[in-house]
């Protein structure tokens, strides 16, 4: 029954979506930097601080201003004065997203507006010489700056603080606790990339 009423708002949702006049869907694809700050381990923190890292997203726009976004992020922390330090760590999350841009009527000339995106989600971290993953949950809150190059295609910037729940590995890849008590984590991504607008229409919800 559940899965019944899920597929019928859906349907609604894309039928909604077909009579409104803008495209809905677009994907993003960027890369950038990320800088830990916690947990701390024998290592400075500064050492892990990398290019190393690509993310991928999907973007849904209800309206002008309401979507949802799923996003993919690959992240490589590495000790720079030692390579054996390392972790890898692949996170999933489901965002919100509200376009500051447009509610606060600042969307210049239709060239420049501004989303702001928070939601939750799942890591795996894989710690070094290590053949398992740790799951870690993760709570994000970001701001992206859009310009419009054109239809098709706009360049964001992005910088969204991310909270490790849980963390018992450090990120150069060592147990933080021999009590396996856990810690709380946090880094900070920047990242700067290309959004495409797929859809059969001449704008975007973002530029509407």
């Amino acid at each position: 029954m559940r899965f019944i009423i899920v597929l019928s708002l859906f349907f609604l949702s894309f039928n909604a979506a077909q009579a409104q006049q803008f495209n809905n869907f677009s994907l993003e694809l960027g890369g950038g930097a990320h800088f830990p700050f916690n947990p701390k381990d024998q290592t400075s923190l500064s050492n892990y601080i990398s290019m190393k890292q690509f993310q991928v997203s999907g973007r849904y726009m209800f309206n002008e201003k309401i979507g949802l976004k799923g996003q993919y992020g690959y992240f490589y922390f590495q000790d720079k004065e030692n390579h054996l330090n390392k972790s890898t760590m692949h996170k999933i999350t489901l965002e919100a997203v509200y376009n500051l841009g447009e509610a606060l009527n600042f969307n210049l000339q239709e060239r420049f507006t501004l989303l702001m995106h928070g939601g939750a989600g799942i890591s795996l971290l894989e710690p070094k010489d290590r053949d398992v993953y740790e799951k870690i949950g993760n709570l994000q809150l970001g701001v992206t700056p859009l310009v419009k190059i054109s239809d098709q295609v706009a360049f964001y910037l992005d910088v969204t603080p991310v909270l490790n729940l849980m963390q018992h590995y450090s990120y150069g890849g060592d147990l933080l606790d021999a009590d396996y008590k856990v810690q709380t984590g946090f880094f900070l991504t920047a990242n700067a990339g290309f959004v495409f607008y797929l859809g059969n229409r001449n704008h975007h919800a973002d530029w509407y």
